[in-house]
């Protein structure tokens, strides 16, 4: 399938970015690593008129310590690169470990961490070709009122399959936002909408320049555990991240949890730190919290793997990741 035509534009700067943006609004769509916009071009999910290539715009490719000790990314940050840097690894090796279940290498060479956190939500009944998706009553998020997934649906059921938001959700992570009027800083769990048909709070002139996490000392720990149809390569069908913290005596003192793709944004598990927080992990308390979890998880059978199965799997992913956070 060829691309539709547009105009290619390469900035050199943030602000030249930001103002180009500004200029062509909605008009316009942002490349960084391409991996998932080009196949949206393909299949014609996406019409801009203008691309705004941001491969040239340095200025959010690093990473770097934050004033707390915590890190700074780049959102053009490549996924490689994220997984491999000596800050990442030597702090947060977690989260490297969770970068390594995505995709494959050839992939994260060019996919972005911005890429990932800003992916569009997907459906089995969306992610067609044109012409297969001209044979459907166009559904929510084509600008219909009908949801195909679920029978007299009222809104889009469209699911998030960013593997890192769950992750960087348990870690309190917060975003920049830049446009030519100004920057802001959001918590990343203020900047997904919870609603298919668009799944995060990004306006058509702004665009997400930096990722901040903060610094949880020593006896911190985090995994991220998925289902997904092929090992290699596959989004997650269901997704599961932990962060927790221990005391001295070996009790769990912090923690939180995150469900993934199995809603049209991450989902916390409150009970879970009601669960945990002051005891030591024990085989029926990682039974409460497993049921907590399923309880929290509502898919809908709309993507390529059966909605029952993906929430019981919920489940077995929680205990695998509190397994994994407390190397057990």
């Amino acid at each position: 399938m060829n691309l539709p035509p547009f105009e290619l534009i390469q900035p050199r700067s943030l602000q030249e970015a930001c103002a180009t943006l500004g200029e062509h609004g909605a008009k316009a769509v942002l490349l960084a690593g391409g991996t998932a916009l080009i196949v949206a071009l393909r299949y014609r999910l996406s019409k801009p008129a203008v691309v705004i290539d941001l491969k040239g715009v340095t200025a959010f490719d690093t990473i770097g310590r934050s004033e707390n000790g915590g890190l700074v990314i780049g959102s053009m940050v490549t996924l490689e690169n994220f997984e491999k840097s000596p800050l990442v690894l030597s702090q947060f090796p977690y989260l490297a470990q969770a970068v390594q279940l995505l995709a494959v290498p050839p992939i994260r060479r060019k996919a972005t961490i911005g890429g990932n956190l800003c992916l569009d939500t997907r459906c089995i009944y969306y992610n067609q070709t044109e012409f297969w998706r001209s044979g459907q009553e166009a559904c929510f998020k084509r600008g219909g009122k009908i949801c195909h997934a679920v029978e007299k649906g009222r809104h889009c059921q469209s699911v998030y399959q960013g593997d890192l938001a769950p992750i960087l959700l348990a870690l309190g992570a917060k975003v920049k936002i830049a446009s030519a009027n100004g920057e802001r800083v959001i918590p990343l769990a203020e900047f997904f909408t919870g609603r298919g048909e668009k799944p995060n709070v990004l306006k058509p002139e702004e665009i997400l320049v930096e990722i901040r996490i903060p610094s949880f000392g020593q006896g911190a720990a985090g995994a991220y555990e998925k289902l997904r149809v092929r090992e290699g390569m596959d989004f997650p069908m269901a997704g599961v991240a932990v962060m927790l913290k221990k005391d001295r005596n070996g009790k769990i003192e912090q923690t939180k949890m995150v469900l993934g793709a199995v809603g049209s944004s991450p989902i916390e598990v409150p009970s879970a730190r009601q669960l945990l927080e002051g005891k030591k992990l024990t085989d029926d308390l990682m039974e409460s919290v497993s049921r907590e979890a399923v309880d929290r998880a509502h898919p809908v059978a709309n993507l390529a793997m059966n909605a029952s199965y993906r929430r019981k799997m919920v489940g077995m992913l929680a205990k695998r990741a509190l397994r994994h956070a407390l190397g057990m």
